[in-house]
């Protein structure tokens, strides 16, 4: 009775007009709609706990709706539990009881943890899509459009020095428990006991002998651990100490640890999050970032929007990666989470050229959906005409020259071990010397007098997309693409996506997930509140 009372107070302290307002209508919306979702799939959130708990059990339903309008308000655990209190809004969505005592901010953070352990994160998004595919707003639509975005991670940035002596900080405060502090000296002093040195402004033989002292200590305590068993050497502070001192070192033959240049890909940057990698791309440079990729796939409508008209675009799959995970290849799962999510296979997907390779349109051909996108051109070296710049006839072994020559010489070479098969075109030379494009055709360097050309199996699939892409209907096509860049600012600007919230790819997983249910919910509300007042505006005057 408290629970019915309090939903009809709440809803008499708004007007008709202030419930189709964009303020208050996603909560409406997750009302109305979302919670039933949330509700059909109480049995899976409800096998998270025991069916004995020391203490009374908080609705996981309930957690659930409060994490997605904390992504959809940007607020905290304190602040969102605040909110649930005070804010009508939330009172209504949640259907809070007027008696509600609150919980613990910390109760979110459990629940986190708790989709995470049973691969949960997905039940927001799905609970999302579920709702608008029940009332014909999210239709079965032919085409998708993918892209990713970087994620910042929550750490701070570290020097490789940095790292190094953090981990073994970590490492020996974790081995303490193992015949206590003394049983670690002198390391246990020096990198846990002792403030960490400023060595903003030391010398370079400081940093240096510093670090030499730090692989040292980093490699003895390595050998003293394996004394105690495989459960200490498995432990994570331990085995994170191997995974930093094996991406900064290498054993030389006298078993001293020598630097390494270059810390390969995906080192651990800061041993807080080892899970975020450092990456670069073209937009941010050669400072990159450190942290994590996401890919978006959102659904691409056909007909063009009004001035001021919201999108009708729904967010249908996020992927999180690795910041060193390549566009190329990720087209396969991220479209395979857009399927998973309830949608059929697109007709047609678009993407930049970071995705289209031959490859990929291969795999799109045997899947029978069309890849719309540009495909990068070919390696050029400085003003020389590049291979697009011939016309080339693999099945009849011929290629023209920009000037119209045709070759006289082609090869078919195949390489063993790589499975790869090429073709080498070489022209005459008479009619290089000769001909008025030489000096933007022939190599210079290699002081040749006539000109080769070597090109792949699948060339002219690469070229026939390549000619394509030059068009003036093509390139009109591929304006629906642009949408997924406003979605990026839009995730970005609206809810805070572009920074994580948590440690560890697991946990941003999980928020970029709740946030693009947030931000569908959102997109929801945001459209029928501009249709409500379009059919307004087309009513007659009284």
């Amino acid at each position: 009775m408290g629970y019915i009372m309090a939903s009809m107070f709440m809803t008499c302290c708004f007007s008709a007009t202030q419930l189709e307002s964009a303020a208050v209508k996603p909560f409406v919306l997750f009302r109305d709609l979302v919670r039933p979702e949330l509700e059909a799939r109480r049995p899976a959130l409800e096998a998270m706990y025991a069916e004995v708990l020391g203490r009374p059990e908080i609705d996981p339903v309930f957690l659930a709706g409060v994490t997605i309008l904390q992504m959809m308000e940007r607020l905290p655990d304190q602040q969102a539990i605040t909110a649930c209190r005070y804010d009508l809004r939330w009172r209504l969505a949640l259907g809070l009881a007027a008696d509600w005592a609150g919980i613990h901010p910390t109760s979110l953070v459990y629940f986190r943890r708790r989709l995470i352990q049973y691969r949960l994160a997905q039940v927001a998004l799905d609970a999302g899509l579920e709702a608008m595919r029940s009332t014909g707003y999210l239709r079965q639509h032919g085409a998708v459009r993918v892209d990713s975005t970087h994620i910042l991670a929550k750490l701070a940035h570290l020097s490789r020095l940095e790292c190094v002596r953090e981990t073994l900080r970590l490492a020996l405060t974790f081995l303490a428990a193992f015949g206590g502090a003394a049983a670690w000296e002198p390391w246990f002093a020096r990198y846990v006991e002792r403030r960490p040195k400023d060595l903003r402004n030391a010398s370079i033989e400081r940093l240096r002998a510093t670090m030499e002292q730090a692989s040292r200590d980093a490699r003895d305590v390595l050998a003293k651990v394996q004394a105690l068993g495989a459960p200490v050497v498995n432990a994570e502070p331990v085995a994170l100490l191997q995974r930093v001192f094996d991406e900064q070192f290498e054993l030389t033959e006298a078993e001293a640890p020598a630097q390494q240049q270059v810390t390969p890909a995906g080192a651990v940057h800061n041993p807080h999050d080892p899970d975020a990698a450092w990456s670069t791309k073209g937009s941010l440079g050669k400072a990159g970032w450190i942290g994590y990729k996401l890919q978006v796939c959102e659904t691409a409508p056909e007909s063009p929007r009004q001035p001021g008209e919201p999108t009708l675009a729904v967010i249908t799959a996020i992927l999180t990666q690795p910041a060193i995970t390549s566009d190329h290849g990720s087209l396969a799962p991220v479209l395979a989470a857009h399927q998973q999510g309830g949608q059929e296979q697109p007709e047609e997907t678009f993407a930049d050229a970071g995705y289209i390779s031959v490859p990929a349109l291969q795999a799109a051909q045997a899947a029978a959906y069309v890849l719309t996108g540009p495909i990068g051109a070919p390696p050029h070296s400085g003003t020389r005409f590049g291979s697009d710049a011939f016309a080339v006839d693999l099945p009849h072994r011929q290629a023209t020259c920009p000037a119209g020559k045709l070759c006289v010489e082609c090869s078919r070479i195949t390489e063993t071990k790589l499975q790869q098969t090429y073709y080498y075109f070489a022209w005459a030379p008479a009619d290089c010397s000769a001909c008025p494009l030489k000096d933007q055709c022939l190599s210079k360097k290699k002081l040749r007098t006539f000109r080769t050309l070597q090109v792949g199996a699948q060339h002219m699939l690469a070229q026939e997309r390549r000619d394509l892409c030059k068009t003036p209907e093509y390139q009109v096509r591929m304006r629906r693409r642009s949408g997924i860049e406003g979605t990026h600012s839009e995730l970005m600007r609206g809810y805070g996506l572009r920074r994580s919230r948590y440690r560890g790819e697991k946990k941003t997983e999980l928020q970029m997930l709740f946030t693009a249910a947030a931000c569908n919910l959102r997109r929801w509300a945001a459209r029928l509140c501009w249709q409500s007042r379009q059919e307004v505006k087309k009513r007659p005057e009284n």
